[in-house]
């Protein structure tokens, strides 16, 4: 496969000529300041261990899901939500609670 020398156009669109479309994508996803939390320092429920686990931004306002300890690797229910400026809150629970 054979990729072309100049890819600056390649990322500048999300592949739609449609402004209404446009409109409600920006609407939906604001691209805000950039500055969305990237990682947090949590403690485990199991061990008490102090982890620093990623975060995605880009997966919405609140999410929830599992995670296991990096050092125990007993399983959380981690519950993410982000506010407005991009700061996020994280809360971790043991997942037999």
């Amino acid at each position: 496969m054979r990729f072309p020398d100049d890819l600056s156009d390649a990322f500048d669109s999300d592949g739609t000529d449609d402004p209404q479309l446009e409109a409600e994508l920006d609407d939906e996803f604001p691209l805000g300041d950039g500055t969305a939390a990237v990682d947090a320092l949590v403690v485990c429920p199991y061990c008490g261990e102090s982890v620093e686990i990623a975060l995605d931004p880009g997966s919405g306002a609140a999410q929830y899901y599992v995670e296991d300890c990096q050092v125990c690797c007993r399983p959380w229910r981690v519950t993410v939500s982000y506010d407005d400026e991009g700061q996020a809150s994280v809360w971790l629970a043991a997942l037999d609670d």
